[in-house]
């Protein structure tokens, strides 16, 4: 493979007392393994070579370790050199740290469970046979000889259609004929359940030119489907491809979407069906569900980013763990080198992950097109890697993406209802991603955390949040979907979001992660089938559509943190408005007529809102039979380690200290409790008036309301206010309501009003998206959709 290498081994020598020290050195390190000729040696560090590893031994010929370091080729990578060519005394990081990716040697092949058998087309896959959950992987699935095709043509003559899906990420179980052009196909469901069925994706071989084949899918498990409002099967011909560079398209017709009249006697099925001419006789064509992006597609865009010498050095590649099966889970790490640990240290987090349902490959080109462009030498990219770290973990689930799953890990089980877990060994891939974040919240503000998805029954893409119960935050969590709604119109629709934090999703990344204390924690869903607005309405999402979405993702974040608050606060105005008005219709589908002024903001945000109407598989299954059994026994060391951990003893220093300040504390409290009871006496006398109002008020919204209202005096119920708290309240509340008495008075619409009346919008002026937000390094950027302000009247 390397002739000059070789020659080069042949006539290089090296001094005995060197060729000793390295022997006893590799000895000791374990990777010398007893004398060989030079012949075998040279051959095996020439494969070594070829697969970037280091593998030398010693022979008995004394030209043996002339490979080590004066060789150009395999000269050690180890040791770090300054400027000047000398060697620095550091190391560099063992090589596990990073990815394994190197320009010479392959990359590594995905590893299957051992009852998949896998052809040799780097393609991939088939069911179980024995066990009931998973046990191990191999490179290669399962051993031995791969049985044939159940089907051998007889002749040219034989117009047999040829079905296989044993390559990465298929899944077909079974292919029927059931007419001479009519085939009835059944989905694999996901390894180690007996359900969900929605992704596909097979090869077709054998075809003929202009004749009319039917296939339909029969068990499918989804009550509701795009395809019934148009959406098409994908088509990849490899004619087309070869001859014309034409990829993957949408194709079709007489498409249905039908309830089938069998069933399992668990579950009902539903059927696709759909007839296709192929384009070419004896062609290869594949069918799909969906674009589809396979792990070796995401392995060889990392290998393509690691030999980038400028993208290398802003993105950090490294292992955060490996899944059940062992294949390497990456985590990105990109950011521009601080100049200060000052600025390191300032610099907040964004975190994104994709693809922990491994059936939705739409998450991953939205993630492609996010990584091309925060890569690239755009100023507005420079400038995010300037100001913020992007952890970036783009294939959560990189074993139900190999063998072709559509929602569920090796585990069978949906990785998304399972971030709560305790089992690190079951979960690695959710379990280590949790713990990166929080360590990351240890460090540094996480400003946002956003996992793409797919959606098999809504149009468009929009994001799942969580409403927030902060006032001083209200509806802070809706000002980045609003924006990018703003920036990418024809794709993304806000009105399809939703904030409702239900029962049934706790175990999610989303609701997780904004229990650790994220705000802005969304779940992004993409449609598998189109766009229901402006210019892309009725049509397909393409990938270039997809990979869009990643830039204006990009774009938004740059909107969301820019330091001028006139897009904010333009946003959150909107939102009140909005808000306002959903209010009032949902009072009007109650039948209620009812005066909101100057309470309405009390209103509980979940009641408003529907659930999310997000999977068929909201409910989590549980752990799997196997596993419950390890669960209980981590709960009951937890329980055991918290009841033998007691406080220390107290020295008798230390308990006099504590009571001393415990009466002090009581004294001040007794003494500043007297003024405060007077001062709320006094309120209470001057102010009977606004007490009956009040009253009466709050007994016609208990009496009419249908939804959870809180009342005016506290944002729980049963929650009550402290004197000083109520005599504050009492007075503002009488302020605002002489204040609405004097005509033409307009609140302020911000909940934190901006010191700087320059910044606010006008009432009656369009608002001024600024694309300048920085001068020095912003350039060409598209001009934002102007959007009109809204008059806004009464806000609290």
């Amino acid at each position: 493979m390397f002739p000059a290498l070789e020659t080069e081994l042949k006539q290089q020598t090296l001094p005995e007392a060197y060729e000793d020290f390295m022997y006893h050195h590799l000895q000791y390190y374990g990777y010398f393994k007893g004398p060989t000729s030079l012949s075998s040696t040279v051959h095996r560090q020439i494969e070594a070579v070829s697969r970037g590893i280091s593998c030398p031994s010693r022979p008995e010929n004394g030209n043996s370790y002339s490979l080590m370091l004066s060789s150009p080729l395999l000269k050690s990578r180890q040791l770090l050199h300054d400027d000047l060519g000398e060697v620095n005394s550091r190391l560099r990081e063992p090589r596990d740290l990073f990815a394994f990716f190197s320009s010479s040697g392959p990359l590594q092949a995905p590893r299957w469970p051992i009852e998949c058998e896998v052809i040799k087309e780097n393609i991939h896959h088939i069911v179980p046979t024995e066990d009931s959950y998973f046990t191990t992987s191999r490179v290669g699935g399962k051993p031995g000889i791969i049985k044939e095709l159940a089907v051998t043509l007889q002749g040219p003559e034989d117009d047999t259609l040829l079905f296989e899906s044993r390559f990465e990420s298929g899944n077909l179980q079974k292919a029927t004929r059931v007419n001479t052009y009519e085939y009835e196909l059944t989905l694999r469901t996901d390894l180690y359940t007996n359900k969900h069925t929605q992704w596909f994706y097979f090869r077709v071989q054998n075809t003929r030119k202009d004749v009319t084949y039917r296939f339909t899918i029969v068990n499918l498990l989804k009550p509701k489907s795009l395809y019934t409002i148009g959406m098409k099967p994908l088509m990849y011909s490899q004619l087309d491809a070869s001859t014309h560079s034409i990829g993957w398209r949408r194709e079709g017709n007489e498409i249905r979407y039908y309830r089938s009249n069998t069933d399992d006697g668990q579950q009902r099925f539903y059927c696709l069906t759909w007839t296709i001419q192929f384009p070419h006789d004896q062609d290869t064509c594949f069918f799909a569900h969906f674009y589809p992006y396979t792990y070796s597609d995401l392995q060889c865009f990392l290998l393509s980013v690691a030999n980038s010498p400028v993208q290398s050095q802003f993105c950090k590649l490294r292992t955060l763990c490996r899944s059940l099966a062992g294949n390497i889970v990456y985590l990105l790490t990109i950011t521009n080198p601080a100049r200060t640990p000052q600025e390191a240290a300032a610099k907040k987090a964004v975190v994104l992950t994709a693809r922990v349902h491994p059936g939705e490959s739409n998450g991953s080109w939205i993630m492609k097109g996010f990584l091309d462009f925060i890569l690239s030498n755009s100023p507005d990219a420079q400038l995010l890697r300037d100001i913020f770290i992007f952890k970036v973990v783009p294939m959560l689930n990189p074993d139900g993406v190999i063998v072709g799953n559509y929602r569920c890990s090796l585990a069978g089980r949906d990785l998304n209802r399972h971030y709560k877990t305790i089992l690190e060994e079951s979960f690695p891939c959710i379990w280590h991603t949790k713990n990166m974040i929080k360590r990351l919240l240890e460090e540094r503000e996480v400003l946002l955390y956003c996992d793409i998805h797919g959606h098999s029954r809504k149009s468009n893409i929009f994001l799942y949040g969580c409403n927030n119960n902060d006032h001083k935050f209200w509806l802070h969590e809706r000002v980045f979907p609003l924006m990018l709604s703003k920036n990418a119109p024809d794709k993304f629709s806000f009105h399809s979001c939703n904030f409702k934090v239900q029962k049934c999703k706790e175990g999610t990344g989303r609701v997780v992660m904004w229990r650790m204390g994220i705000l802005n924690s969304y779940t992004m869903e993409s449609t598998f089938g189109g766009s229901t607005l402006g210019n892309k309405r009725d049509t397909h999402f393409t990938l270039e559509d997809l990979k869009s979405l990643g830039y204006h993702v990009c774009d938004t974040l740059l909107d969301f943190c820019d330091p001028d608050r006139t897009k904010f606060m333009q946003c959150l105005a909107e939102l009140k408005e909005l808000l306002q008005q959903e209010i009032h219709k949902k009072f009007k589908e109650l039948g209620q007529d009812m005066d909101l002024e100057g309470s309405w903001s009390d209103i509980s945000l979940s009641d408003i809102e529907s659930s999310t109407s997000g999977s068929d598989s909201s409910f989590s299954d549980g752990l799997p039979v196997h596993l419950l059994n390890t669960a209980d026994e981590l709960n009951q060391k937890k329980k055991m380690y918290k009841k033998k951990k007691r406080k220390p003893l107290q020295s008798r220093k230390q308990r006099n200290k504590q009571y001393q300040k415990s009466n002090l504390m009581q004294e001040t409290k007794l003494t500043e409790d007297a003024p405060e009871g007077a001062g709320f006496a006094s309120t209470l006398q001057k102010q009977p008036a606004f007490f009956k109002n009040s009253e009466n008020t709050s007994s016609s919204m208990t009496k009419n309301e249908k939804p959870r209202l809180n009342e005016l005096n506290g944002r729980d119920k049963g929650t009550s206010l402290g004197p000083s708290k109520m005599t504050t309240l009492i007075l503002t509340k009488n302020k605002e309501r002489m204040q609405r008495e004097k005509p033409g008075f307009t609140v302020s619409c911000s909940p934190k009003r901006n010191t700087n009346p320059s910044q606010e919008p006008a009432p009656d002026t369009k608002p001024n998206w600024s694309r300048n937000r920085y001068p020095a390094t912003k350039g060409g950027r598209t001009t934002a959709v102007v959007y009109p302000s809204l008059h806004i009247y009464t806000y609290p």
